[in-house]
């Protein structure tokens, strides 16, 4: 290969990088807000599986902007799990899902999740207990 068709491959090559790069970037933060709901849909499953399991009421609560509190009641609500979000991503809700002895939720509830760059995406309870992602 000459030097002339090296700079010809580095040329074409930096080309297709400049182009696609931001593209890239674009899916990884997609990918990352898809894998933070992902993981918080989850979990509000897991909190449904212990209600019934236990045979009393669970709940997920947002406990502040970037994080949420897995609790039971025994006799009264008791922390099983803490979970902290990612850095640059916020939560929200509008209530706190609980989750009773037969997998039925009252109250229903959504969590909405954020990244760094304002999009969102949501986790619905439903009064049957089923768990979504909008």
């Amino acid at each position: 290969m000459t030097l002339f068709e090296s700079c010809a491959s580095v040329a074409i090559i930096s080309t297709f990088v400049v182009f696609a790069t931001p593209s890239l970037i674009k899916a990884r933060e997609h990918y990352q807000l898809d894998q933070v709901i992902r993981q918080a849909a989850g979990n509000m499953q897991w909190t449904r599986i212990k209600a019934i399991s236990r045979s009393r009421d669970c709940r997920m609560r947002v406990s502040s902007d970037t994080s949420y509190v897995i609790e039971c009641l025994d006799q009264a609500w008791s922390a099983d799990e803490t979970v902290v979000l990612p850095q640059s991503f916020r939560i929200t809700a509008n209530a706190a899902p609980e989750f009773h002895k037969r997998g039925n939720a009252a109250p229903t509830g959504t969590l909405t999740i954020w990244d760094s760059h304002s999009h969102s995406r949501q986790v619905v309870v439903n009064i049957t207990g089923r768990v979504r992602i909008n």
